[in-house]
């Protein structure tokens, strides 16, 4: 077998990053920009930071999450987290509203 590796303790507690609390113009503009894609190039996300006056960081992970959220009011799930939901080797808190039906759709 092998050793088991110990885990190593953090010095400094890293402090977590506060939330964005975008204006309601960066929201609505961010709305627009998606509406017309829903992926953005490097150049246009630079383009919009600058713009907005937030990192291009906070524009992609506002996309990111834009796009999950969209993805999950659709109702659209994972063929494979399904699949592996099916055989008992997945257990996601989101996929236990899982309906008999989806089940034969794999």
């Amino acid at each position: 077998p092998r050793p088991r590796k110990l885990k190593t303790l953090k010095k400094v507690p890293e402090e977590k990053k506060s939330r964005t609390a975008f204006t309601l113009d960066q929201r609505a503009r961010l709305k627009k920009e998606f509406q017309e894609n829903r992926y953005l190039t490097e150049k246009r996300r630079q383009d919009l930071a600058k713009e907005l006056q937030l990192n291009e960081s906070q524009i992609k992970i506002w996309f990111q999450n834009k796009r999950a959220k969209t993805k999950k009011a659709a109702g659209q799930k994972n063929p494979l987290a399904l699949q592996l939901m099916a055989e008992g080797l997945y257990n996601h808190s989101t996929l236990l509203d899982l309906k008999a039906d989806d089940l034969g759709t794999l």
